[in-house]
């Protein structure tokens, strides 16, 4: 039985609809939320499983599969799918991590669709994060040197300039 988590990485973040579709695996079970729950978890299953293990029923969600969770679900879903915002994601991603190699200091730039990592080669990716709120954009600090960004699924080439310039002028600033 395979059971891939895709609450992070599910519905177009990674440039396929869920991120092993980039694999051409299928799994057992996938569990998912965020962009497609609001915020509440979900768990689906490829086919009822008999004997030990996970089967349907065995798990439950404090607020999974209620109304209000299953129209939030529909609609996010519709608009991921209709807007195919997953290939919106796979676009822009490889131009923003195209653009990102060119920022001074960087070891390396790794991610797929609007899930981006930037590994730099000097401990700075706290000093980053805390100018980025300063001007407005979010990124997080993942240890001493990378820092991860998740723009959401409409971003835009024009976005990602915006974005680079800041990151562009953090880097200046704090080397």
């Amino acid at each position: 039985m395979l059971m891939l988590d895709e609450v992070q990485t599910g519905w177009g973040r990674t440039g396929e609809i869920m991120a092993y579709m980039n694999y051409g695996i299928k799994p057992d079970i996938v569990s998912m939320a965020k962009a497609m729950g609001g915020n509440t978890y979900w768990c689906n299953m490829r086919e009822k499983r008999s004997g030990k293990g996970f089967y349907r029923g065995s798990h439950g969600s404090t607020y999974g599969g209620s109304p209000l969770c299953c129209a939030a679900s529909l609609a996010a879903v519709s608009e991921i799918v209709d807007r195919d915002l997953s290939s919106n994601a796979k676009n822009v991603g490889k131009y923003f991590m195209k653009k990102l190699e060119g920022l001074p200091g960087v070891k390396e730039v790794r991610g797929m669709g609007l899930m981006i990592g930037v590994e730099f080669e000097k401990p700075i990716a706290n000093d980053i994060k805390h100018y980025g709120v300063k001007h407005y954009l979010l990124v997080t600090a993942i240890g001493k040197k990378v820092i991860r960004m998740v723009p959401p699924l409409i971003a835009s080439e024009k976005d990602c300039d915006v974005a680079f310039e800041v990151l562009q002028e953090a880097v200046k600033q704090i080397a």
